[in-house]
């Protein structure tokens, strides 16, 4: 929110000069791509992280699973998800499925995070990701843990969830109930799409 805020005492500095409306407008406009393209490369950054910090993970258990695999009495005892590489596979001993290790493969966000990448409310985001079914759609969203006995769904996002989440945001669904349709209503407004 500390970014937001600075956009906004700018556009205040802004007003104060005394230039053109014209000129105002102008360097509003440049300070809102500037905002954007500084959250969009910290964002960026933070995945770049998340997945270093995976691929490390997956390297350790490749390294405990060589060390382990000294002692012939490790044969079967592999977990499911890991497996020795075939002929012609990647040597990676400890690969999985998106689903195991979510991170590596790029769903690095969650709602918070994308909130935060827009400059938007997570509620309204919340209500929109499903409104726009991209928490089921495989290319954006991953379930984690899946919900029910008073457990929720966790979902990882990818980060290209930014873009169509912008796309749907710019030419909505139809079929979206009252709630949904003031959230994007909301989101345009925060995101200087008019209504």
């Amino acid at each position: 929110m500390a970014d937001r805020d600075s956009v906004d005492i700018s556009s205040k500095s802004i007003d104060k000069l005394p230039v053109t409306d014209e000129v105002k407008g102008a360097l509003k406009d440049i300070q809102a791509e500037v905002s954007d393209a500084y959250r969009e490369g910290f964002v960026e950054m933070v995945q770049a992280i998340r997945q270093q910090a995976s691929v490390l993970e997956r390297i350790q258990t490749t390294l405990g699973i060589l060390v382990k695999h000294l002692d012939p009495r490790l044969e079967g005892q592999l977990p499911a998800a890991v497996r020795i590489a075939g002929d012609g596979e990647a040597p990676d001993l400890a690969s999985a499925v998106v689903v195991a290790d979510p991170i590596g493969a790029g769903f690095t966000m969650s709602q918070s995070d994308i909130a935060k990448a827009l400059g938007i409310n997570q509620a309204d985001v919340s209500v929109l990701l499903r409104a726009f079914k991209l928490n089921k759609d495989g290319k954006c969203a991953v379930v984690v843990r899946p919900g029910g006995d008073q457990k929720r769904e966790v979902v990882n996002y990818h980060p290209v969830t930014l873009s169509r989440f912008r796309d749907f945001v710019t030419k909505p669904p139809g079929g979206l109930d009252a709630a949904q349709k003031s959230a994007l209503k909301r989101v345009r407004s925060k995101m200087g799409m008019g209504i």
